[in-house]
């Protein structure tokens, strides 16, 4: 009787090894490929020329608003503070202005004031003589008064005709060389303030004749 605690071998028919051998082996499955998400997640972090030079340019520009605001506010700055001097010394030059006209209204006060007195004695019956020394008087203080001003006249009867400073209205012959293109009378004085003419005078001038001329 056989020994039953004894396994009996398997039969080795050559099946088992067969299906072994035809089987597909399956190889490792990389970890990257069967992400779903790889290839998605490497497109996000490429990296594009076009959008990082648009970047660049958009801080440019906004460094460059940035600059001509602040220039800008520095300019409107600099207007105000241009027109805050220019009114100031619009109010000083409109303050000597009026101080000036002050000066000017005391210096003309006494001469008027005696040319009215004048007026009221002539009028009172003076004298031809008393009314006329009361003018003379007044108009000797309306000369000084224009003189303290810088109003000078120009050079009168005598003096050689100058036509920036004379308005010649008419000629009269003269037979003395000395007196050709001189002033001989003057109808209306003339003044000026320094340089400045303010009216010319109004002259009369000499002109050698032709036969003294000639001789």
């Amino acid at each position: 009787m056989p020994d039953e605690s004894i396994p009996a071998d398997p039969v080795d028919n050559g099946d088992s090894q067969d299906s072994l051998d035809g089987a597909p082996v399956q190889q490792p499955v990389d970890a990257v490929d069967s992400d779903p998400s790889a290839e998605g997640g490497a497109e996000l972090f490429d990296f594009d020329p076009a959008q990082g030079r648009l970047a660049e340019v958009e801080q440019q520009l906004s460094e460059v608003q940035a600059r001509l605001r602040a220039v800008s506010a520095a300019y409107q700055k600099q207007q105000e503070e241009v027109d805050q001097v220019r009114q100031r010394l619009e109010r000083q030059a409109a303050i000597k202005e009026e101080m000036r006209r002050g000066e000017v209204v005391v210096d003309l006060f006494d001469p008027v004031q005696n040319l009215k007195r004048s007026i009221e004695a002539a009028q009172r019956g003076a004298s031809m003589e008393d009314t006329t020394k009361g003018l003379e008087l007044v108009h000797g203080q309306f000369l000084e008064a224009f003189r303290k001003l810088g109003l000078e006249e120009v050079p009168g009867k005598g003096a050689r005709f100058d036509p920036n400073l004379h308005e010649a209205l008419t000629t009269v012959p003269v037979t003395d060389p000395a007196l050709d293109d001189v002033v001989i009378d003057v109808f209306s004085t003339g003044y000026r303030i320094g340089s400045h003419l303010v009216t010319a005078a109004r002259v009369v001038v000499g002109r050698l004749a032709e036969s003294a001329a000639e001789a």
